[in-house]
C-alpha cells in the first residue's frame, strides 16, 4: 500500500465517499474537510426559468458544469416539465465547458456543439468567439457563483444573456475552515485534496482573512496541495502554493497517479 498511514484532508463534499474508499484501499486515511457549502437557489426562481424555458427554449445554451445540468435535470422532472426542457434542449445551440459538462450531456441523450480545449472558461469563450451571438438569447448554466468575464463577452458581442443559477456556493462553517487550516499549518495532514476551483478561493479567502495567507503558503511546501484538473490546480498556483495534479482529471486517477508518484519520488531518494 503505496500511501500507508497518510492523511488526505478532503476539500470537496461531492463524491467524497467514493474518494475516500479509494484511498483507504492505498492504506491512506481520508479526512472529510469540506471547504464550501453548495445551497440550492430560491426554488420559486428557478421554477420560473425551467417553465419559461421549456415554453421558449433560447438560441444558446452554455453549460459550464455537469453538476449544474444535474440540478436542473432533477428539478425540471419533479415539476413535470422535463419533456419540454428536453425537448428545447435539443433545439439549441449547446456549448460545454470540461469534460463533466459533456457527460452528462451525453447522458441526456445531448451533444455539444462548442467544447472548450482546455476546461476554463476562457478556453469557452475562445470557442465561442467565431460565432455570431448578436441578438441571440443565450442561457448561462453558472457553477455556483457568477462569472462576469463568460457574461461579459456575451453581451460585448451582442447576445441577451440570461443567467441560469440551480444552486450557490458558499464557505463552509468557519469552525469547519478554522479545522482544516490548524491541521494544515501543524502538518496534522499530510495532503489536501481540492476537486474544484471554489474549494480553493473558500478557503484561501478564509485564511487571507485571518491574516495567515503566507503562513498557509509556507505550510504547503510540506504539505501536498492536490487538484483535480487544470482549472483548480491554477487557482492554488495564482496564491503561490504548488500543485500536484493528475494527468487525467478523475478521483481514481488521482488516487492511482499520485501513489506511483510517491513510489518514484521514493525510489529517487534512495538512489
Amino acid at each position: 500500500m503505496r500511501l500507508l498511514g497518510m492523511r488526505f484532508a478532503l476539500c470537496g463534499s461531492r463524491r467524497a465517499e467514493d474518494l475516500a474508499l479509494i484511498l483507504e484501499r492505498q492504506g491512506a486515511i481520508p479526512l472529510l474537510r469540506p471547504t464550501l457549502q453548495t445551497v440550492p437557489v430560491e426554488a420559486k426562481v428557478l421554477v420560473a426559468q425551467l417553465r419559461r424555458f421549456a415554453r421558449e427554449g433560447a438560441d444558446w445554451l452554455i453549460v459550464t458544469t455537469g453538476m449544474g445540468l444535474e440540478e436542473i435535470y432533477r428539478k425540471a422532472q419533479a415539476l413535470g416539465v422535463w419533456e419540454g426542457v428536453h425537448e428545447k434542449l435539443r433545439e439549441v445551440k449547446i456549448a460545454a465547458r470540461g469534460y463533466k459538462a459533456e457527460r452528462v450531456l451525453r447522458q441526456l441523450g445531448l451533444r455539444a456543439l462548442v467544447r472548450d480545449a482546455d476546461g476554463t472558461v476562457d478556453g469557452l469563450i475562445r470557442a465561442l468567439s467565431p460565432y455570431p451571438l448578436a441578438g441571440q438569447r443565450v442561457v448561462v448554466q453558472l457553477y455556483g457563483q457568477p462569472e462576469p468575464r463568460l457574461v461579459r463577452f456575451l453581451v460585448e458581442r451582442g447576445a441577451r444573456v440570461e443567467e441560469f443559477l440551480p444552486y450557490r456556493h458558499l464557505p463552509a462553517p468557519e469552525p469547519e475552515l478554522a479545522r482544516l487550516l490548524e491541521e494544515i499549518l501543524t502538518h496534522e495532514v499530510d495532503a489536501v485534496v481540492f476537486t474544484s476551483g471554489p474549494q480553493v478561493e473558500h478557503f484561501l479567502d478564509y485564511a487571507r482573512k485571518r491574516g495567515q495567507l503566507d503562513v498557509l503558503r509556507n505550510a504547503f511546501q510540506e504539505v501536498w496541495a492536490l487538484a483535480i484538473g487544470r482549472v483548480t490546480a491554477l487557482a492554488l498556483e495564482e496564491a503561490g502554493i504548488r500543485a500536484w495534479r493528475p494527468q487525467r482529471e478523475r478521483i481514481g486517477a488521482l488516487v492511482t497517479e499520485f501513489a506511483a508518484f510517491k513510489e518514484s519520488l521514493a525510489v529517487r531518494r534512495q538512489v
